[in-house]
């Protein structure tokens, strides 16, 4: 049985929660042999996902009601759906290891009224099919449905600003609250190494202990992201040396990946993986 991984924010648009989480599966897609699925929902947060890894081009009739969530749905209401199906239903991103499933492709108060008695039926089959289901739990406090996401995880990575102001916000509020006794890998992302806000002093500050993640922001992985290069940024980078720019940023998003696995309970044996294992 997988593990449900779900990242999340407390604050919006500045702790870089998607790229985080795509950084994470992209790594570990390629470094462990666990099989991961990046599980699409609405079609606002899944359009970041594809955004990343098809280039424009590639990224045309991948919504039909034939694949994707809305197909899965289906089948669950008619009692036909087993684990064994689902990777007919998602695309493959990395080879037997890193698949995607498409999110809905009706309007999202249509699609969330009909799914929400589903989701917790859904994502026990995902967790038979795979060893680590990763979903993107939005920001904020938000809607009724992205807390119900968040209600499904094993492990909750939350994202964390940079800001001394907005964490002393969180660390007293009762979504942080919520975190004693689960799961929790705290991520400062789109960090800044040369803050005075390290993460050590934060660290301190709030008592956070004794492990935070802090993932730099990178340019190249940002416009990566944006281009339908994920697989290929990774593949180029997972060797640099030392001194290389974007060696930091590669070097902590492994020691994430390594955290989101280890905490999900299926590490895997690591492996070099070919650029050729995308197809």
């Amino acid at each position: 049985m997988g593990a449900t991984v779900v990242f999340w924010s407390p604050v919006s648009g500045q702790a870089g929660t998607t790229t985080n989480l795509l950084a994470a599966a992209t790594c570990m897609g390629l470094e462990y042999s666990a099989r991961l699925l990046l599980l699409g929902h609405l079609q606002s947060s899944y359009a970041a996902v594809e955004r990343a890894y098809y280039r424009p081009a590639g990224r045309e009739d991948m919504h039909t009601p034939d694949t994707g969530i809305d197909a899965l749905l289906r089948l669950l209401k008619n009692r036909k759906l087993e684990p064994v199906m689902l990777r007919d239903y998602a695309h493959p991103l990395l080879r037997d290891r890193l698949d995607i499933l498409p999110g809905s492709i009706k309007q999202e108060d249509i699609f969330i009224e009909t799914a929400k008695e589903w989701l917790t039926p859904l994502l026990a089959v995902a967790r038979r099919a795979y060893d680590v289901v990763l979903l993107d739990g939005g920001s904020g406090s938000g809607s009724a449905w992205d807390e119900m996401l968040r209600q499904q995880a094993d492990v909750w990575v939350v994202c964390l600003p940079q800001n001394r102001l907005l964490l002393e916000r969180f660390f007293q509020s009762a979504e942080a609250a919520m975190l004693q006794g689960r799961r929790t890998l705290l991520v400062f992302g789109q960090y800044d190494p040369y803050s005075t806000l390290t993460s050590k002093n934060l660290m301190r500050q709030f008592r956070i202990g004794p492990t935070l993640y802090p993932v730099a922001h990178n340019t190249g992985w940002m416009d990566a992201a944006q281009h339908g290069e994920a697989n290929p940024f990774w593949f180029r980078n997972r060797k640099i040396a030392s001194g290389h720019e974007n060696h930091l940023f590669v070097q902590q998003v492994r020691r994430l990946a390594q955290a989101v696995i280890d905490s999900a309970g299926t590490r895997q044996s690591l492996f070099g993986g070919k650029e050729g294992d995308t197809l």
